[in-house]
């Protein structure tokens, strides 16, 4: 008997029929062991799903407030010092932040005199460019950081140095400060309370901002950062640099009579002064000149193309007749007629310089005073050092010396010894405080051609920057007339830029240093003593004056006493923070996510700045 075929919509029924009373099977399984399952199975089985959710949920607000920044260290030390995430961040944008801004502000200030770039080309960095689009090309002897070219390549960018940088960072603020709580430093009221000012200024910017104060924190110092953690670096660098300062304080102390004479019989001309005659011939390497068009400042610049054997012949013909002008110059020369010979071999674009009778004439063009040997070998050879120090030389001995530059350029300088090598003893330096109140200020003006430039205008009159100082220092000493008193009021009321933001303080005085003539005149009056207090008037307004110190030693101990502590205190330094118990791992995962993060704000900065300049450009053009 034939077997029965099926087609195959009958096959495809009973299928799909036998699926069905399958899972009808399963379903009454199913409700079995639902019936038989304990109360506490069943809140288990919609418990799980809950659970996970919510463990979700939690580590999600967990890493929103950073508490895995906090908590996760991307530098481990081998002594079990740990740099959480959170605070590498806040060094590294620190750095990035301090970079940015000053490139920003060259740029601003210096692009109208330098062109478009100037910003890049003094810091280095652009400010128009993340750090990760940017080449690094500083050097070592630049930022005291070497870069690993098997990490980093030939090439490496601003990230990969700031990476470093903020690693060196923490690791030399965490050794400094662990070696001062080790020797029992601790904060004192008046950090503390520098501290607490710097925190409610900050809490009263995210006020403005409408912020609270960890996420105002978070928004500016990173994720993770809070109020508690910020208090906590904030502690370590005030009790590192605390530490520092009364280091080099104990060192300088340290320095005996005996150091002093030794340091100077080993180093005679770092310490020794001369005045010297000097004039250069200089032999220029011939090169081919691109050809320029005429600018409104710059007439049109005709290019050359000489053979490499003609441009040979012409750097010959300027070395023989530099050396011929040289070798009549020095025979002739004393030290009675060096200024005329001066004069006689001077361009005539700088003639006006050596003429006594110009108004431009200033015997710094061919007189060097008080010069020291290294200045010596800074400014003109090393060989020139070695003769002017040599014992056997006299007044009036001259020497011509041969210099040859980097770039092949030689010149040919002529020196006549007008004083012999010798120490001042009447030299002795004092230290003062002052608070000025200026006559005038900056301000940013807009010329014809739309270019802005800083213009020096007035801001009080002489009998009102009198009356403001006076009434400051009456105050003051009624207050007591104590010195630090005077500090914080320099560092509130004073408009010298040069000392306003270090309690007004001008140190290594002398009766020859570069100040106005009043100002030295207070400085160095009979029977000045120090917590000497007055009024000073000067071109520059009002000065309230405080005598610090008053050196019992010369200016050249002076200097070798500084030589000597800051020898030593960059050798306590370096021995601190090279410490075998600072090596340790870094977590590369963790440190890169935070290149990433500051990446990704860098670009906000770098739209901002550009809008600012933009709109700066635009503010220029419409005025």
């Amino acid at each position: 008997m034939a077997k029965e075929t099926k087609s195959s919509a009958e096959l495809a029924r009973e299928e799909r029929k036998a699926r069905i009373e399958k899972a009808s099977e399963a379903q009454v399984v199913k409700k079995e062991k639902k019936a038989n399952q304990s109360a506490a199975q069943k809140r288990a089985k919609w418990l799980v799903p809950v659970i996970v959710v919510v463990v979700a949920l939690v580590l999600a607000l967990l890493y929103y407030f950073g508490v895995p920044h906090r908590t996760f260290a991307a530098v481990k030390f081998d002594n079990g010092t740990k740099v959480s995430v959170a605070e590498y961040e806040y060094y590294y944008k620190a750095i990035y932040n301090n970079i940015v801004n000053t490139s920003y502000q060259y740029e601003q200030y210096y692009g109208a005199y330098y062109g478009e770039g100037a910003g890049a080309q003094m810091t280095g960095f652009d400010y128009a460019k993340t750090p990760k689009a940017q080449e690094f090309t500083l050097s070592e002897e630049d930022t005291g950081i070497a870069l690993d070219k098997e990490k980093y390549g030939e090439k490496p960018t601003w990230a990969d140095f700031l990476k470093e940088y903020a690693i060196q960072q923490s690791r030399e603020i965490n050794a400094v400060y662990n070696a001062a709580v080790k020797d029992g430093v601790k904060l004192t009221k008046d950090q503390q309370k520098e501290i607490d000012t710097q925190v409610e200024e900050l809490r009263t910017s995210a006020a403005e901002s409408n912020y609270s104060l960890n996420a105002y924190l978070m928004q500016t110092y990173g994720r993770g950062m809070n109020e508690k953690m910020l208090r906590k670096i904030m502690e370590k660098q005030t009790i590192a640099s605390a530490y520092i300062t009364a280091k080099e304080e104990e060192f300088t102390t340290a320095v005996t009579d005996e150091d002093i004479q030794k340091e100077f019989k080993e180093n005679p001309s770092e310490y020794k002064m001369v005045d010297l005659c000097y004039f250069s011939f200089d032999a220029e390497v011939a090169k081919n000149v691109e050809a320029q068009e005429a600018t409104d400042d710059t007439p049109a610049v005709e290019g050359t193309n000489y053979t490499d054997k003609e441009l040979e012949a012409m750097t010959k013909k300027n070395k023989e007749e530099a050396k011929a002008n040289a070798d009549e110059f020095f025979e002739a020369a004393t030290l009675d007629n060096f200024g005329s010979l001066a004069l006689q071999y001077a361009p005539e674009d700088s003639k006006d310089y050596f003429d006594p009778s110009s108004e431009s004439f200033t015997e710094a063009a061919y007189l060097a005073e008080d010069v020291n040997g290294t200045a010596i070998e800074q400014y003109f050879s090393a060989d020139i050092t070695k003769w002017a120090f040599d014992e056997s030389r006299q007044v009036g001995d001259k020497y011509l010396a041969t210099v040859e530059a980097d770039d092949g350029c030689v010149s040919y300088i002529i020196v006549v010894l007008s004083s012999l090598p010798s120490t001042d003893d009447t030299l002795q330096p004092v230290s003062v405080r002052h608070i000025l109140f200026s006559l005038t200020e900056e301000k940013e003006v807009t010329d014809e051609d739309g270019a802005q430039t800083t213009e020096t205008v007035e801001k009080r009159t002489a009998e009102e920057a009198q009356q403001i100082a006076q009434e400051t220092m009456d105050a003051w000493v009624e207050s007591g007339a104590k010195e630090e008193d005077f500090i914080k009021l320099a560092n509130e009321k004073s408009e010298d830029p040069g000392s306003a933001d270090n309690g007004g303080l001008y140190e290594d005085i002398t009766t020859t240093s570069s100040y106005v003539k009043p100002f030295l005149d207070w400085c160095f009056a009979d029977g000045r003593k120090v917590g000497d207090y007055g009024l000073v008037d000067t071109e520059y307004g009002t000065h309230i004056m405080y005598m610090s110190s008053i050196s019992d030693k010369p200016q050249w101990q002076q200097d070798i006493i500084k030589k000597l502590s800051t020898d030593a205190s960059n050798s306590f330094y370096d021995k601190m923070v090279q410490d075998k118990a600072y090596d340790g791992k870094m977590s590369n995962g963790l440190i890169n996510r935070t290149s990433n993060r500051i990446e990704k704000y860098a670009e906000k900065v770098v739209a901002n700045l550009k809008k600012q300049a933009e709109q700066a450009a635009s503010q220029t053009v419409a005025q």
